[in-house]
């Protein structure tokens, strides 16, 4: 064999235990977790590519992770072998052979996360860590969605970048935002070609002062034009975050007759929303 192949892994975790998604010395990654558990099943050392990084605390339900192997491992063991040697919080979902072109962070076009909140008065033990608590009776969803189009679109999203980001411009495409009321609270997608340090959580904090009703949907559009953090509200808690999903001309793990990795189907109840006319490929 005169040259390695790529693999692409499709990856979930519950992000409490860690410090995001990209090694650091001396903290709990994923990325760590899943260079050391290929090491375990290969003896190779693999550097395992993120689509990006994660913070600490936050989940995925997507992230997408690529590498090189001289390993011949089928996809389907790939899958079983890793998730042998990972701890109980991550799980390999799927595993695929890719091009040598493909990256997972610069061939990506686009990303969806999903916020979850809980809304209501009474602690919901049963998803703390994996959801965040608003404790009140009741959101304005309707005010909520109504300051959405201040938002979407072409714009410089400085108000809702953290300070300590690598990237140089501020510009990004937010292409959708969805309220999808749930028991006991609501999950809020994002969808857009790419998102700032903190950026998803910085929104999330200042639609959450529309929906207490602190200020109305048009001062969210004021808090855009203003290209100054410092006018936007607090940062909400990274519990709620999930990187959902990260999107590819062509998805890599599309499902082909005859071939499946680590589960029999990748089905759209794996997705945790959708909305209405959304393709899963």
């Amino acid at each position: 064999m005169s040259s390695p192949r790529r693999l692409a892994l499709l990856v979930a975790y519950d992000g409490r235990p860690f410090h995001g998604y990209q090694r650091q010395h001396g903290f709990p990654t994923i990325q760590s977790e899943l260079e050391d558990a290929w090491a375990a099943v290969s003896a190779e050392s693999a550097t395992m590519i993120g689509s990006g990084r994660t913070d600490t605390g936050v989940h995925a339900l997507g992230q997408v992770v690529h590498f090189d192997t001289w390993s011949r491992l089928p996809e389907i063991r790939v899958v079983k072998a890793l998730n042998a040697y990972l701890p109980e919080e991550i799980v390999v979902r799927a595993a695929r052979e890719v091009p040598p072109e493909f990256h997972a962070n610069r061939s990506a076009i686009g990303k969806r996360y999903v916020y979850f909140l809980t809304v209501g008065e009474t602690r919901p033990v049963w998803a703390l860590g994996r959801s965040t608590w608003e404790r009140r009776p009741r959101l304005d969803l309707e005010a909520m969605r109504a300051a959405v189009p201040y938002l979407l679109g072409r714009h410089d999203f400085s108000s809702f970048a953290a300070a300590g980001r690598t990237t140089s411009d501020d510009v990004r495409t937010l292409q959708a935002i969805h309220f999808v009321p749930m028991r006991y609270g609501v999950a809020i997608v994002f969808q857009g070609d790419g998102f700032l340090y903190k950026m998803v959580r910085n929104l999330v904090g200042t639609l959450l002062e529309v929906g207490r009703g602190k200020w109305g949907p048009a001062w969210v559009g004021k808090v855009l034009a203003a290209k100054d953090r410092k006018q936007a509200a607090a940062t909400a808690a990274p519990d709620g975050l999930y990187l959902g999903r990260v999107l590819y001309p062509t998805n890599p793990f599309r499902i082909q007759r005859g071939r499946f990795s680590g589960t029999p189907r990748l089905i759209p109840a794996s997705d945790p929303v959708r909305g209405r006319g959304e393709s899963l490929d």
